[in-house]
C-alpha cells in the first residue's frame, strides 16, 4: 500500500526526504526474536493466499473509491505511517486520510506488487512490497511498504503499515527500455553488395549503451561509426551522440510509443553542413527490428526519406 493507496494526504512525491519512521520493523524483529519458527511463506501457503486475496480486494475497493471498505482492511487500533512521514493512529484517522486522498486524486487506479509474505506466528504475518498509483491523466506515483497483519475473528487485518518513498530510478533503469538492442545486428542490400553491421553493448557500469557500426561494400569497409546512448537526468529523456570516421557527428533525443522509438537527430556533416533526421526504430521481435528515416534536411533543404529497412539479429551472438 502506498501513500496514495491508503490516503492521499499520504501519496506524496519523492520530494519528501525526511520521514518519521515508527516501530513497525522494530516490532517485527521483537516478534522474530521470540519465535524460532518464523519463516518465509511458501508460494502455496494459506497465509500468502489470504494476503494476496486481501491485496486484490483492496485494489478493487480503491478502484471504486469505497472509503469505508478500504478502512475496514485495518484493525481498530492500526497505526499507519505515510511515505511523507505523517502518522495516523486508529482506523478512524486512517479512514480520514483515505477520504482526503480520493478528494485529491479522483479516478486513480492502484496496483499492489507483493514481494514477500513472512509468517511471524500463527496469528501474525509480515508483508512487503510496493505500490503504483496511476491518475486519470496517466501520471504515476508509488512507494515501498511493509505491513503487519494480525488475524482477528478469522480475518487478516492490517495492524501496522509503514511506507517509504521509492528510490529514484537509476540511469540504467531509465535506459533499460532499449536493452533489447544489446547484441549484434546486420542488414544488407544485395543489389548494391552493401551491408551494415551494428553491435550494441552495455558500457561498464551499465549506465550507457554503446554502438559500433561498420558499413561494407563487399569486403571493403566504407564507413565506421560510433554511438553513445544515455539517460539525461535534467531533461528526463534518453539522448545519444553519434560520430563517424569522416568527421561528422550528431546529437539526438529518443521518445517511445509502444514498440516504436523515435530518434530525432541534429548533426554536422564533415564539410560543415547541418543535417536533421527523424529515425524510427520499430521492434518486431527479439531478433528483428525495422529502421526508417524521414524529415531529412541538409542545410534546411529537404532530402529524400529512407524507406523502412529490416534489421536482423546475428545468430550465435
Amino acid at each position: 500500500m502506498d501513500g496514495s493507496s491508503v490516503g492521499g494526504a499520504n501519496s506524496r512525491s519523492k520530494q519528501y526526504h525526511s520521514m518519521k519512521i515508527i516501530a513497525l520493523l522494530m516490532s517485527a524483529s521483537v516478534v522474530l526474536a521470540g519465535l524460532s519458527f518464523a519463516q518465509e511463506s511458501a508460494d502455496n501457503s494459506p497465509e500468502k493466499a489470504a494476503i494476496i486475496a486481501n491485496d486484490r480486494a483492496y485494489e478493487a475497493a480503491y478502484a471504486k473509491g469505497d472509503v469505508k471498505a478500504l478502512a475496514d482492511f485495518f484493525a481498530d487500533d492500526a497505526q499507519y505511517t505515510a511515505d511523507d512521514g505523517q502518522t495516523f493512529d486508529g482506523r478512524a484517522a486512517i479512514e480520514g486520510s483515505i477520504k482526503a486522498a480520493f478528494q485529491a486524486r479522483k479516478g486513480s487506479k492502484l496496483a499492489i506488487n507483493l514481494d514477500s509474505v513472512r509468517v511471524l506466528s500463527p496469528e501474525v504475518v509480515l508483508e512487503k512490497g510496493s505500490t503504483t498509483v496511476t491518475g486519470k491523466s496517466g501520471e504515476t506515483s508509488g512507494a515501498q511498504y511493509a505491513a503487519i497483519y494480525v488475524k482477528k475473528d478469522g480475518k487478516w487485518k492490517i495492524s501496522q503499515l509503514i511506507e517509504t518513498p521509492l528510490a529514484d530510478p537509476s540511469a540504467h533503469d531509465q535506459l533499460s527500455e532499449l536493452g533489447w538492442l544489446v547484441g549484434d545486428w546486420e542488414d544488407s542490400d544485395k543489389s548494391d553488395n552493401l551491408s551494415v553491421q551494428s553491435q550494441f553493448v552495455w558500457a561498464r557500469g551499465g549506465n550507457f549503451i554503446t554502438r559500433n557500426v561498420t558499413v561494407k561494400r563487399g569486403d571493403e569497409t566504407t564507413l565506421e561509426g560510433w554511438q553513445i546512448i544515455g539517460w539525461d537526468p535534467i531533461d528526463k529523456t534518453i539522448r545519444s551522440w553519434t560520430f563517424d570516421d569522416g568527421g561528422g557527428f550528431a546529437e539526438g533525443r529518443w521518445t517511445r510509443d509502444g514498440q516504436r522509438w523515435l530518434l530525432r537527430e541534429k548533426g554536422i556533416a564533415p564539410d560543415g553542413s547541418r543535417t536533421t533526421a527523424d529515425n524510427t526504430f520499430t521492434r518486431m521481435s527479439d531478433d528483428k527490428f525495422t529502421w526508417e528515416s524521414n524529415n531529412r534536411t541538409l542545410d534546411g533543404d529537404p532530402q529524400p526519406s529512407i524507406a523502412r529497412i529490416e534489421i536482423n539479429r546475428v545468430k550465435g551472438h
